[in-house]
């Protein structure tokens, strides 16, 4: 059963009425479960199953195909040009490639990301960040009958970006976000992208349509991972 019943628990913080919009000199808070109906190609290296296996499940969220289990959610915390990051994800599926008879590929990746921001231009709200994301992969190789092997991998890498605001009116605000990481810490090159519109519905809640782009290529030792996660998401923002 996927762990993502929460996420339904958020719209009944609807509010109609409104109060007045905090300043910029208090302390402003933002917590947005995310739902990413992202398509996953990847394609996994190991010397054991004797060369490339390519992992294509093709899974939506909506729809829940070959998706076992699913959870993102992002926070902000922000106080005149400072702003403090959260951002995680944890997905798993599982496929039946075609390449080998009978092979079953599992796999569980995710991310816990915490960055701090800075306000570079009053005009143009261009902020640059930085920070680390802790990574984690899990994979279950299966020959059905026969053997069964696990593998696990966890690693944490710098991360340096940045991320613009331009508001269309007071509801409507457009963000871009962009930043890399990797840099042969953690893993070889990580590159994540965004950008969505909001709408402000009141002054607790807002809404998100966006695109998100996630590729990350990890080595280590005798395995290599080349994962690229991209589609549009919905987050519902909660504003206090």
């Amino acid at each position: 059963m996927c762990s993502y019943r929460y996420l339904f628990l958020c719209f009944g913080l609807l509010c109609s009425g409104s109060v007045n919009a905090q300043t910029s000199e208090q302390w402003q808070f933002v917590l947005t479960p995310v739902l990413w109906n992202a398509s996953v190609s990847a394609k996994l290296s190991d010397d054991n199953s004797g060369g490339d296996q390519p992992i294509n499940p093709d899974y939506r969220f909506f729809s829940l195909e070959n998706l076992d289990d699913y959870i993102s959610l992002q926070f902000e915390a922000k106080h005149g040009r400072f702003s403090l990051l959260f951002d995680s994800l944890r997905a798993r599926y599982q496929d039946e490639t075609g390449t080998t008879p009978n092979l079953v590929i599992g796999s569980e990746l995710g991310f816990v990301e915490l960055a701090a921001g800075y306000q570079l231009f009053d005009k143009h709200k261009m902020e640059l960040f930085g920070g680390v994301r802790r990574s984690f992969l899990d994979i279950d190789i299966s020959l059905i009958p026969g053997s069964n092997r696990e593998r696990s991998s966890s690693w944490t890498d710098p991360i340096i970006g940045l991320r613009y605001n331009y508001s269309f009116t007071k509801k409507w605000q457009l963000w871009l976000r962009g930043d890399v990481g990797g840099f042969d810490v953690g893993t070889q090159r990580m590159v994540n992208a965004t950008a969505n519109v909001q709408y402000i519905f009141n002054t607790y809640v807002s809404f998100t349509v966006g695109y998100r782009y996630l590729q990350i290529d990890f080595k280590e030792d005798d395995i290599l991972y080349d994962v690229n996660l991209k589609g549009v998401y919905l987050g519902v923002g909660i504003h206090f």
